[in-house]
């Protein structure tokens, strides 16, 4: 049974991932190349990296993130590693999330402090925890090989 500080996150995640869900659903063409541009290419601010890697703590450790190039090719890969947590602690959330939903590296970088700490809430917890730890050992070499530039 979820805690009720995890339930109450699981919604404010999705209350946020609703609200930005339109604007994202159905880019035209030129919005489309516009995101991919400013969001592929670009390399996250030094505080938005900050924030990454606090994301990134939080899944693994804030010693091991704290090495870690936060460039955007880890970013896509924490927001991959974020939607797979989520998806698996849908199953065991009492607010399931929209299935479509795709946490990329706009979501990351809006709503990085209540990822971090939905993904602290969720390690104290048994059930959960297997979704972190799981996604964490299938993701973990692929986000040093980027932070790498490999």
């Amino acid at each position: 049974m979820p805690s009720v500080a995890a339930t109450a996150l699981a919604a404010a995640l999705l209350a946020a991932a609703l609200g930005g869900a339109p604007a994202a659903a159905h880019p035209g063409p030129a919005e489309a190349a516009v995101r991919t541009t400013l969001v592929v290419h670009a390399d996250p601010t030094p505080e938005e990296q900050q924030h990454l890697r606090e994301v990134a703590g939080a899944i693994w450790t804030p010693q091991l993130a704290a090495g870690w190039n936060m460039n955007s090719e880890v970013e896509a890969l924490l927001g991959t590693a974020t939607g797979e947590i989520l998806r698996c602690s849908e199953a065991f959330a009492l607010v399931p999330r929209p299935p479509a939903f795709f946490p990329g590296p706009g979501y990351l970088r809006q709503y990085w402090k209540q990822v971090r700490d939905y993904f602290r809430v969720v390690k104290e917890n048994r059930s959960y925890r297997a979704c972190v730890v799981a996604t964490a050992a299938n993701y973990r070499s692929a986000v040093e090989m980027a932070s790498m530039g490999i």
